[in-house]
């Protein structure tokens, strides 16, 4: 049978899905004393050693991990200024990579910004996995590339190289930290029935309102017989070639379904499984901010414009944070810092239909003894207001990430600011998650509609059906009935 693989990178869109570790740990290094990497998959891959490229000094290793100096001061990456890593699948096994997981930092003169990139063909060409702005500062920072279908062919050696450049100083040093570097994924058997693979895989989650894509792999050689979600959702689903989509609605909120792929080669049948849980229904139309998407990147506190799903925002003491003190859901979050009034707002009016909600996740930045308390507020006119608060919240002492919501309900388009409520000597606050749902016109019984021509809003005191708020003998039931005033002694049945 053929064993022929194609190295390939597949990025699923439209899941909102917690960080896990997806696989085994195919190759870690833990840079202590020197560049020796250790697997979880003895017998099935060779690991080889961390290693930098002849443009950059001689590498250090100790209790803090590895670095080396000498890096480019150039806006883009030298070819030989790099550190790289190395795995091989052995004789009768393939890979399957996953997740790749580092924590890096950089001294004062090190470098502004690094690319990681990843070959089978000794770099004659490679797949660009991430370009990540470094702030001026030599704080630890956390990443983990997720979601990665990288698939390496018996014989072939899979690179991944690290490129660091715009170094502020020849003798400024980037570091990787100690225990963290990390490459995941599954070490495949070449003469076996298929194994049915997922990514993003470990159970995934979707908002009701969103399309969940899945990518399905068979390895070795296999095709897939068959396929079926259980139990049946309502919303869309399909599975053309080896993409999965499912498309939920409002009735599939809160429940899971799970995902069954049947597959065969000349070795036998086997059955892969994927539970989907369907979470958190958003109305059509409603913004979702996550900070995760292709560059939702803004490293400084100064005054800067970021695009987040698609809408351009303000950000002013503010930053988008992926170091291991930002509170976060992925790897990125919002960060307001403390020395002014911080603050992000829209550039553009929000949500055509206008404005139903606002909400959040929040809490203390990590590094951080207090912090600040943050406002919520709309405004039809961003440069001469006002400025309309719908909410509030104080993040001092909240160390998780919290849920706050505002109510707004307004039938035309805004702008939306987050700030703080600036108060000198309080610490920073993270925000994840801004999720802005469009304003929905209610839907009224016959009751209720009768009730609102009178300007009483349906549910007040004195609205009850056997209610009688005049006191003219007649109950509200009696007057909906025969079309009087419910509020007026004199007009009655």
């Amino acid at each position: 049978m053929s064993r022929t693989w194609m190295f390939g990178l597949v990025i699923m869109l439209g899941a909102a899905m917690g960080t896990g570790s997806f696989g085994a740990i195919l190759g870690e290094w833990a840079l202590t004393s020197d560049g020796a990497g250790t697997s979880e998959e003895s017998g099935k891959v060779t690991v080889g050693d961390f290693i930098g490229g002849s443009g950059i000094g001689a590498i250090t290793y100790g209790g803090n991990g590895a670095y080396a100096n000498a890096w480019t001061a150039n806006a883009t990456p030298d070819p030989a200024d790099y550190y790289e890593v190395t795995l091989s699948p052995q004789a009768g096994y393939g890979l399957i990579i996953s997740q790749i997981d580092f924590s890096e930092r950089r001294s004062s003169t090190g470098i502004r910004e690094f690319q990681v990139r990843a070959s089978t063909n000794n770099f004659s060409s490679y797949t660009l996995l991430d370009t990540v702005p470094v702030p001026d500062n030599d704080s630890e920072r956390t990443h983990s590339i997720l979601n990665l279908n990288l698939q390496v062919q018996e014989g072939h050696t899979f690179r991944l190289r690290f490129y660091g450049y715009q170094a502020e100083g020849s003798g400024g040093n980037w570091r990787f930290n100690d225990n963290t570097l990390k490459i995941l994924g599954t070490a495949m058997s070449l003469t076996g029935p298929p194994v049915v693979g997922f990514v993003p895989g470990s159970g995934v989650q979707v908002h009701v309102s969103n399309t969940l894509e899945v990518s399905v792999s068979v390895l070795p050689s296999g095709v897939i017989t068959d396929w079926w979600l259980a139990p049946v959702p309502s919303g869309s689903n399909g599975l053309v070639g080896s993409t999965f989509s499912f498309t939920p609605v409002a009735v599939d909120d809160g429940g899971t379904n799970t995902l069954y792929v049947v597959a065969s080669n000349s070795y036998g049948v086997s059955t892969g499984t994927l539970d989907i849980a369907v979470t958190a229904y958003l109305p059509p139309g409603t913004m979702e901010i996550t900070f995760e998407n292709d560059g939702e990147i803004k490293s400084s506190y100064n005054l800067g414009s970021v695009t987040l799903s698609g809408e351009v925002w303000i950000m002013d003491q503010a930053r988008i944070g992926d170091t291991a003190e930002d509170v976060k859901l992925g790897s990125r979050a919002a960060c307001f810092g403390s020395f002014y009034p911080a603050y992000m707002v829209s550039s553009n009016k929000l949500l055509p239909a206008g404005l139903g909600s606002i909400s959040f996740l929040y809490a203390q930045y990590g590094g951080d003894e207090t912090a600040e308390a943050l406002l919520v507020e709309v405004a039809s006119d961003a440069e001469n207001g006002p400025w309309l608060g719908v909410g509030r919240v104080d993040a001092n002492g909240i160390t998780v990430l919290t849920p706050f919501e505002a109510t707004v309900e307004v039938n035309e388009p805004m702008y939306v600011r987050i700030r703080t409520d600036y108060v000198p000597d309080l610490g920073r606050v993270n925000v994840d998650n801004i999720i802005i749902t469009p304003y929905q016109t209610p839907s009224y019984s016959d009751y209720e509609a009768f009730l609102l021509q009178y300007n009483v809003t349906p549910g007040d005191p004195g609205t009850a059906p056997d209610e009688d708020w005049d006191g003219d003998g007649y109950s509200n039931t009696n007057e909906f009935d025969n079309l009087t005033n419910p509020y007026d002694a004199d007009h009655h049945p």
